[in-house]
């Protein structure tokens, strides 16, 4: 619970909002300070705000390439595909046999992760993990579980295994790799959003896991043109996840 308090403080656009409400304290004691530190966050959110920045800090968090699978790994024996959220009780795949909740599907990130798992799955014949766990008022509904419906429904790829208790990148390794090494595989490929790649990889790593990075969605450095320093709110949202992998890859290494 701390953890996502200090989460929530730090990345915007809350850290932006406590950085006003400061500046607005400062104003009535020290003008000139509560000026400059207004100045400061106007600058940052305009810049968070545009594709040219957003662009560049995604770069340096893509540093795998895309997979070749005109060379595909001759040792690795599973895939694993990491969840990204929830579609909870989703209103138009309700249907007489659904649980009291309705159905639930993945989320927009974990979607994009599925379709990707599944390609690969179809190209290669090699079976799928799903991982990621969840509760909602106290009943079972793990991000796993949801990906794995759709993959089966939707792409039409079984899948193997769920791995259904994690709750963040650490575990969701620490977890997956108990379920594989207990069939005997060491080496995956390991499908996230390229710009969550290299936190992922190092926590599979950590885990005991041989990894084969297999990246999805990368985002492009921005070509620049003027229309890249319009702000988007497109841009202010890759700016937010560029910002919380940064971190999040920070904290990875302390640890």
């Amino acid at each position: 619970m701390l953890r996502d308090i200090l989460k929530i403080l730090v990345l915007p656009p809350t850290s932006l909002l406590v950085g006003l409400l400061a500046a607005a304290l400062l104003l009535h004691r020290w003008p000139r300070l509560g000026r400059g530190l207004l100045w400061v966050l106007l600058v940052v959110f305009y810049l968070i705000c545009t594709p040219f920045l957003a662009g560049e800090l995604m770069v340096q968090l893509q540093p795998y390439p895309a997979l070749r699978l005109d060379h595909p790994d001759p040792g690795a024996q599973a895939i694993v595909v990491l969840g990204a959220g929830h579609y909870y009780s989703a209103p138009e795949y309700w249907h007489a046999e659904a649980p009291p909740y309705g159905v639930d599907q993945s989320g927009s990130l974990g979607l994009q992760r599925a379709q990707y798992a599944a390609y690969l799955a179809k190209a290669l014949g090699l079976p799928i993990l799903t991982s990621g766990g969840g509760m909602v008022d106290d009943v079972e509904r793990p991000v796993a579980r949801s990906m794995k419906h759709t993959l089966e429904n939707d792409f039409q790829v079984p899948v193997r295994w769920t791995e259904e208790r994690s709750h963040n990148t650490a575990s969701n390794a620490r977890l997956s790799a108990e379920i594989l090494q207990a069939a005997g595989i060491r080496r995956v490929y390991l499908v996230t959003h390229a710009w969550h790649m290299p936190r992922s990889v190092l926590a599979f790593e950590q885990a005991g896991m041989e990894v084969v990075p297999a990246p999805t969605r990368f985002v492009s450095r921005a070509t620049p043109e003027w229309s890249d320093f319009l702000p988007t709110s497109k841009a202010f949202t890759t700016s937010y996840y560029a910002i919380h992998e940064g971190l999040g890859l920070i904290w990875s290494r302390l640890r």
